[in-house]
């Protein structure tokens, strides 16, 4: 796939999240590796692994800050 269909599908997937009112995560970290996605830099499994250990991270993070002291 080239870079601009990459950029196309992307486009499309983001434009129809937003319109059902889904927001879309702008962590810088999320935002670059989409475009080392879409450079064809890194492969979609990379991509979702990464991102999936970003979220990990986020939910043990916020249970942390939760925890009764």
């Amino acid at each position: 796939m080239t870079p601009e269909a990459r950029q196309a599908l992307a486009d499309r997937i983001f434009d129809k999240a937003r319109r059902s009112g889904q927001t879309i995560d702008n962590d810088p970290l999320f935002v670059r590796w989409m475009e080392e996605w879409i450079s064809g830099d890194i492969d979609m499994a990379v991509l979702r692994e990464r991102y999936r250990t970003l979220l990990v991270s986020r939910r043990r993070q916020h249970s942390q800050e939760n925890e009764p002291s």
